[in-house]
């Protein structure tokens, strides 16, 4: 049902001086005003949980460049450690936005 079927609803329990019909519609109209909100705010966060994804591929694949192109470098090691903590910050990512895909659906 719409807000207005609500509406409706309401100031006709109200014609018929329905009190507890009245305070159910109310109810419901919160709940209804609720649920139309929810999916906004999480589709907001995806998008922000997708905008960080891409900024941590794009750091992989510097270190990965930078790796390539200076493999006798003394900071190997360093950028394989942070190559490592990219990737588990990417995996968290990933899972994060599978959970809050299933729930929008």
């Amino acid at each position: 049902m719409s807000v207005d079927d609500y509406l409706d609803l309401l100031n006709y329990a109200k014609a018929i001086n329905d009190g507890q019909w009245q305070t159910d519609i109310i109810e419901s109209l919160k709940n209804l005003n609720t649920e139309s909100e929810e999916p906004q705010v999480q589709e907001e966060s995806v998008i922000e949980l997708w905008s960080q994804f891409d900024s941590v591929n794009i750091l992989i694949m510097k270190l990965f460049e930078k790796l390539r192109k200076n493999e006798e470098s003394d900071e190997v090691l360093h950028w394989k450690e942070q190559l490592l903590e990219l990737k588990l910050e990417r995996s968290i990512l990933s899972k994060k936005i599978l959970n809050r895909y299933i729930r929008i659906r």
